[in-house]
This record gives C-alpha cells, structure tokens and sequence, in this order.
C-alpha cells in the first residue's frame, strides 16, 4: 500500500496492510508541509485535522491528547478541546484508567495496543495501518462497563503522532 501527501501529494513510500499496492492512503502529511503548516504560519495544525474526515487526535510520547478534530469528538460524544493533556486512556473512558494508577499505571497498560502502537509509532517513526485494538470501557454516562473494538493507525508528525479511529464496534 502506498502512502501520499495529502497536501503536495508527494510520494511517501509503502506501509504495510491491503495487499493491493495501488491503494493510496491519502490522510498522511510528509514532514516538509507538517513544517510549512505548523511553523510558517499556514494552517494551523488543528484546521489541517478538522479538515480530515476521519476521527483523529493528536497525542505526545506520554499518550496525552495534544489536539483533536472534530469528528473523533463526535465519535466520543465530548468537546476533547476540554481534554487536552488528558491520557488517552481518560479520554476513551478506559476502565484502568480509574485506577489509582491511571492510564498507563496499571499492569493492563502494557498491553494496551492503542498505546504500544503509539510508543512504537514514535520510537520507530513508521506508521502503523489499521491495528486492531480492544478497550474495556466505563462510559460516565450511562455507566455500565462495555467492549469496544477498534481498529486505529498511526503516524508520527513534528513531535506528536496522529492517531486515527479507522473502526470502531461495540460487543
């Protein structure tokens, strides 16, 4: 599978997934434009998220929500410009994430494949397309601990890695 600039279309190498290499992923933004965006002062970085269909959010190395777009608060029923520097795990309402330990904390953390892909995205700066990812979930509202399945990718840009809700399925 091929990934693509979103803004310059400019071609940024293969990724594993679809076994159709003509498919072109086209939400990705190389590292030039990141720069261009973000540093010359042309669009802000949440205006280019608010523009992406997908629900996506921005995160830093410690898994803590940096910005969102809109449509990922949509997908959690929460305004997450309120939830900046909240974990991730507080934010998808994880239920380990209410233990004294917190999101990241607990014994469960390191088996979290939301954030094991997010370290690996950073550490290693490759993206990760469509991993599959099971959250034990304790929505406030109304209450009652639910699975959720997710399917969720990654790329790493200036310093945050953009998550990606690809799927979501309640069990």
């Amino acid at each position: 599978m091929r990934k693509r600039c979103a803004w310059c279309k400019k071609d940024m190498g293969e990724v594993s997934g679809e076994a159709d290499g003509q498919r072109v992923i086209t939400h990705g933004i190389c590292e030039e434009c990141a720069f261009h965006l973000i540093a010359q002062g042309g669009m802000p970085l949440q205006e280019f998220l608010d523009g992406l269909p997908e629900p996506v959010m921005a995160v830093d190395s410690d898994v803590n929500v940096q910005m969102a777009n809109k449509e990922i608060s949509r997908l959690l029923h929460k305004d997450l410009s309120l939830n900046v520097g909240a974990k991730g795990g507080e934010v998808f309402e994880c239920k380990y994430a209410r233990f004294p330990e917190g999101c990241g904390g607990t014994i469960h953390c390191s088996g979290c494949a939301i954030r094991r892909t997010i370290t690996e995205t950073f550490l290693s700066g490759q993206s990760q397309e469509k991993v599959p990812a099971c959250l034990r979930q304790i929505p406030s509202d109304p209450g009652e601990e639910q699975e959720v399945r997710l399917l969720i990718s990654t790329e790493k840009v200036n310093g945050v890695v953009l998550l990606r809700i690809d799927e979501v399925e309640l069990q």
